[in-house]
Parts: C-alpha cells; structure tokens; sequence
C-alpha cells in the first residue's frame, strides 16, 4: 500500500509517534526492531517517522538514546526522537550541546518526566528548556507525565519551544482551546483526540498547522490515526500539514 493509498491523493504521511525496543505488556502481533517499524511503515503508507527506543523511556535515556543512533544511524527516512532529562544530574550532555545536536539531525525530544522522577517546571528543566527553546527543538509529553498547569508555564516562559502534545482524549477543548489562543507554540498529536468533527474545528479555530499526525506503534494500531487524517472535511492542503507538513517545517525539513 501506498502512502497515496493510505493518507490520501498526493499525501506523504509522517509519523511523529513510532518506537522501537521492548515495553511492557507486549503482544504477540507487536514488533520491537527497526525491520518490523519499516514494514509496517510501508504496508500501512507512511513514509517517513519520528522514532524513540523504549531503553530511553523505561531504563536509562543514555544508554537507550547511544542504542537508537546505532540502529537508525543509516535509514533515510527515520529520525531520532531522543529523550531527554534536566541537566542537574550531568547524565546526557551540556543541554546546548545536546539541543544542538538533535537539531543537526532534524530530531526531537520526548520528555518523560513522571517517569524519570523530575518536574516539567522552570525550576527544575529550565536549562534543558532554555536550550530547547534556544534550538527551536520540537518536544513531545504524554498528557500522562505532566498537567495543563505546567503545560500553561512552559508555554508562557519558552515561547520559542515547539511543544507537541500526545495521549489525550476527546475531552480536552476546554483545556486547549485557550492555551491554543494564547501560545503559537502548541502542537496537539491527532492520535487519541477521537472527538467528531475535532480537526475540522481546531483548523477552523487555530489552523491546520497546529495538529500533528502520530500513531504510537507498535503499542496501538495507526489505523484510527490514518482515519483521522483521510477522512474528514479538511481541504487537501490541510490534510497533508497534518499527516506530516506540519511535523516537517518544525525539524526544518523540506517536502518531499
């Protein structure tokens, strides 16, 4: 299958939400290796994808984020989406050193702080936000490792990070609708905002470009993602910033 297939007439699909590596509660059907990504990749149409290794999530970012470049280090089409940590504690790089290099590689990061045991607050990520912020480096969270308090603080101090939400729900408008007014640098994931009509709205609201298509595999199927993007009232334009124009102007690449 086509990503034209899969996404729509002329649409190339990317995927901010991929990872590879073991996680818990694994399936049968669920692939962990780079092989099983690109396969799935092809057979469902996307082309190209964001990807995180689950060492980086559940074990150590050091060690999983060292893993994720031996893997990726030679795919021209998957990108590193790294995970970060505050700098207090010295385990990954000076912050501008390592948001310079994530954007040398038109990467991004995820931050898990729930996870890791650190606040997503100023007091506590300022300098890894700063330099994120300094690199216009995207930053993905789960709604799961952070509230919209914090989301709000963020946004106001580092108006310069692109910050791209994942794992909401449908009923999030009235936490959204008003921090998308405010913050230009806010980016919602399409993946689980299984609202009717959502997309249709917020593009309305705000516009197409602050919506970002993402599926999260292996762990949940793309199918509901595609759908999101192919079938709904949107022109065609909008429909391909979301499956992936949008993603690509914020890592500072070009069309394919």
């Amino acid at each position: 299958m086509s990503s034209d297939a899969a996404c729509g007439s002329r649409i190339e699909c990317m995927d901010c939400n991929c990872r590879i590596g073991t996680f818990e509660h694994m399936e049968e059907p669920h692939f962990t290796d780079v092989d099983g990504l690109l396969a799935e990749m092809e057979f469902i149409g996307i082309s190209q994808a964001l990807v995180m290794h689950s060492w980086a999530s559940h074990w150590s970012p050091r060690l999983g984020n060292a893993k994720l470049d031996e893997l990726i280090g030679d795919r021209d089409n998957l990108y590193p989406c790294y995970v970060a940590l505050p700098s207090a504690t010295g385990e990954l790089a000076p912050p501008a050193e390592f948001a310079a290099e994530v954007r040398a590689r038109r990467g991004a990061v995820r931050l898990f702080p729930a996870e890791h045991q650190w606040d997503f607050t100023p007091w506590c990520a300022g300098e890894l936000l700063d330099a994120l912020a300094a690199r216009s480096v995207p930053a993905l969270i789960d709604m799961g490792q952070t509230n919209w308090n914090q989301i709000a603080a963020v946004l106001e101090q580092y108006r310069e990070l692109p910050l791209i939400i994942l794992g909401t729900s449908y009923r999030i408008n009235r936490h959204i609708y008003p921090l998308f007014k405010k913050y230009e640098n806010l980016y919602l994931e399409v993946n689980t905002h299984v609202m009717t009509w959502s997309l249709e709205d917020i593009s309305e609201r705000f516009g197409a470009e602050r919506l970002i298509f993402g599926t999260g595999l292996p762990e949940t199927e793309a199918g509901g993602a595609l759908a999101q993007v192919r079938y709904n009232k949107l022109s065609d334009a909008d429909k391909a910033r979301i499956a992936g124009g949008n993603l690509r102007s914020l890592l500072g690449m070009e069309e394919p």
